[in-house]
């Protein structure tokens, strides 16, 4: 009972209904219409608009419902019967409400014939529900934001520029580029020197190991009223 009651009080706000549907309107439309000059001026707009711009906006706009303030927490944990009912909660309501706008354009994507992206694009689930996760454990809600942002649009934004410049990039770096920037490594796939399945397994673990610390985080951070 004190789960359910949880997450129907974490999904209360989640979408700000003018907010989610003036960027889900832009955020799809603009999805649509970069796929389909894909096939005359490649994919480099569509990755542009998706990873570096609408997705973390809308990954803000959703992690930031679980980046609470010290008073809103312990009011929280009062109720809820503890951290671990709080922390997983969170974790749930993050990955359901960063479900439909990445699952939807995945979806564009597979119907137009681009299943790379289309597969880039749902990895991005377990990595934004992990950094939304590990930081809101961390941080409050104005620093958090900021950081979320910065993991998931200037990083990858750096990745692009790097790979870029080097022609070829490997080791550590390949590795960080399938984290950070998923789409990237898929448009820039043959300069990369990891397979895209290592890469994508790094990913997966990496997000489920940030989950688990991002618990520990939390069971140890002391609030204060």
């Amino acid at each position: 009972m004190p789960m359910w009651k949880a997450v129907k009080w974490y999904l209360r706000g989640l979408f700000p209904p003018v907010t989610t549907a003036v960027l889900f309107l832009f955020m799809f439309g603009t999805a649509y219409f970069s796929l389909a000059s894909i096939k005359n001026q490649g994919p480099g707009q569509f990755v542009t608009l998706m990873e570096y711009i609408f997705l973390p906006v809308y990954g803000v706009l959703i992690a930031s419902h679980i980046m609470r303030d010290s008073r809103t927490t312990v009011f929280e944990l009062s109720i809820f019967n503890g951290p671990a009912t709080v922390y997983w909660v969170r974790v749930l309501i993050v990955a359901l409400g960063l479900a439909p706008g990445i699952i939807g354009i995945a979806t564009m994507s597979w119907l137009r014939g681009y299943n790379s992206f289309a597969i880039s694009l749902l990895l991005k689930l377990p990595v934004y529900t992990a950094f939304a996760a590990i930081i809101a454990s961390i941080l409050d809600s104005l620093a958090g934001s900021i950081t979320f942002f910065i993991l998931t649009s200037a990083i990858p934004m750096s990745f692009r520029v790097l790979i870029q410049n080097n022609g070829s990039t490997g080791g550590i770096m390949g590795l960080l580029a399938y984290l950070f920037a998923p789409m990237t490594s898929v448009e820039f796939s043959r300069a990369l020197t990891i397979s895209r399945t290592m890469g994508y397994a790094v990913l997966l673990a990496t997000s489920l190991i940030l989950v688990l610390l991002g618990y520990v985080a939390f069971l140890r951070r002391e609030y204060s009223p």
